[in-house]
């Protein structure tokens, strides 16, 4: 595929290759708004400033990237010690870049991230949640491979590599037991759609609710505890009788859940059930103890870093050869790990044990 150069962008712009040249590198003499032409005709073409394209081609590819969507979620913790495990090894360095600081996603970020790790001669990315369409693009047009882990390609990059939780019948695992205790008010807690697991889980909770005769209300807060202490304590404050039953999407929206409910007195299980997606370490330790989905997510860094790493390496003996250099995915590249829940007595259970079912069908 062929890379954009700087007189593509000149000649898209209309602007002299002089001009161009001053905008890209944030020189003097230049207009905003020529400024802000070039700019967005670069990152439209895919454009790499040449002292990049330079460091390209002398460069060795010796790291390989995590971009996340918020390092404050736990999940990431076991996450990143399954690719540690996977990667150890080879001689790659595995950096970090987090493009919802705070749980806030930041679009001008990634982009400043994926433009940075080509100009760094990245060896690969994975990535824990769905990038751009353009960035995905933009990664493929310099044959660095992606995979995306615990998120979906973007719709048209669907060959891509994926290792993902089946969060669908996660939530239908959620809903069977929540059914069990007869619980029929429940209240699911969830981020932001940018978390592309979002919609399965989502479409698993309601799917569970409509199956068991259950009421369930959606409340979307920001992916970090305070904002999901303040979205539930609005919601609370706003109903007539508090849910039975609150499902929190992932460990920051628990912790703030966990807040609100401890300094309002709400006593867990006997008034308000608890359940969370996302196993951790202390989750038995807290009084009482967390009914929550291991999503395994150890195993799923492991299998996306070894996915990964096969790809790169064929692509080193592919150059080897002569031969072009473009990542090979293959369909099996797409992967599902099953969740298990985890039974404790959040949910009301009188004794702990692990839940012995790893799926629910709706037939």
């Amino acid at each position: 595929m062929p890379k954009s150069t700087m007189r593509d962008v000149s000649r898209a712009t209309g602007l002299s290759m002089f001009t161009v040249s001053r905008a890209l590198s944030g020189a003097e003499g230049v207009s905003d708004g020529s400024r802000e032409q070039v700019l967005k005709v670069a990152r439209e073409l895919g454009y790499i400033p040449n002292r990049a394209a330079q460091e390209l081609r002398r460069a060795s590819r010796d790291s390989v990237a995590v971009i996340t969507g918020s390092t404050s979620n736990s999940y990431y913790l076991d996450l990143m010690a399954g690719i540690q495990q996977a990667l150890r090894p080879s001689n790659w360095t595995v950096v970090v870049g987090d493009v919802a600081v705070d749980g806030i996603y930041d679009a001008r970020l990634e982009d400043r991230m994926i433009r940075r790790l080509i100009e760094s001669r990245t060896a690969g990315v994975i990535s824990t949640l769905t990038l751009s369409s353009e960035n995905t693009r933009l990664l493929a047009k310099w044959d660095i491979p992606l995979v995306f882990v615990d998120s979906a390609p973007p719709a048209d990059a669907a060959d891509f590599p994926s290792v993902t939780t089946d969060n669908y019948n996660a939530s239908l695992l959620v809903g069977q037991h929540l059914a069990d205790h007869g619980y029929k008010d429940w209240v699911f807690l969830v981020y932001p759609a940018k978390w592309s697991t979002r919609f399965d889980r989502e479409r698993g909770i309601r799917d569970a609710a409509r199956l068991h005769g259950a009421r369930v209300d959606i409340l979307e807060s920001e992916n970090d505890a305070a904002s999901a202490y303040t979205t539930l304590a609005a919601y609370l404050d706003n109903v007539e009788k508090a849910p039975r039953v609150l499902i929190a999407g992932n460990n920051p929206l628990l912790l703030g859940a966990l807040n609100l409910l401890r300094e309002r007195g709400v006593s867990i299980p006997s008034q308000m059930a608890l359940l969370g997606f996302d196993e951790f370490a202390w989750a038995p330790l807290i009084d009482p103890p967390l009914t929550v989905l291991n999503e395994h997510s150890e195993q799923i860094g492991r299998l996306a870093a070894t996915t990964l790493a096969r790809i790169i390496n064929g692509q080193v003996e592919a150059e080897k050869q002569g031969k072009p250099a473009s990542p090979s995915y293959r369909p099996e590249d797409k992967q599902q790990v099953a969740a298990r829940l985890i039974v404790r007595k959040s949910c009301g259970c009188e004794f702990s044990h692990d839940e012995p079912r790893s799926g629910v069908s709706l037939a």
